[in-house]
């Protein structure tokens, strides 16, 4: 019951990561279906792997977009998909709040000095995610 609630409480996110999986799919990309503790669509191709290389805060390996991670076509590690699964939960935790929460812990890391990403503390609970 938890899972479902999860899965509709993130679905305004997960309807912008089937947006942006669209394109993916339909230059050459494909999906496949995570099941586990968290379920998640994973979604690669060379479209991807173009979005992902010019994000504008940095070039990524993957990235959550609610209940759907839009990954490179190489070299996506067990460690990275446990990094992206978390941030899956924490879009199932915090719903459609979750970019504001991501970016408001970004900005309170870059008002105290420190790096919007490496402590972020939803970055910060996805690393140690990758450890388990």
């Amino acid at each position: 019951m938890g899972t479902l609630l999860g899965i509709v409480w993130a679905l305004p996110l997960t309807i912008v990561g089937l947006l942006f999986a669209l394109p993916v799919l339909a230059w050459r990309g494909h999906a496949q279906f995570i099941r586990g503790h968290t379920a998640a669509l994973l979604v690669r191709g060379p479209f991807a792997d173009a979005v992902l290389s010019r994000h504008p805060f940095g070039a990524m390996t993957a990235m959550a977009l609610g209940h759907v991670i839009i990954a490179e076509q190489q070299g996506l590690s067990s460690r990275v998909l446990m990094h992206e699964l978390a941030h899956v939960r924490q879009a199932e935790r915090w719903g459609i709040a979750f970019p504001f929460a991501y970016l408001a812990s970004s900005a309170w890391a870059g008002i105290r000095g420190r790096d919007a990403y490496w402590h972020n503390r939803f970055e910060i609970a996805a690393r140690k995610a990758e450890k388990h």
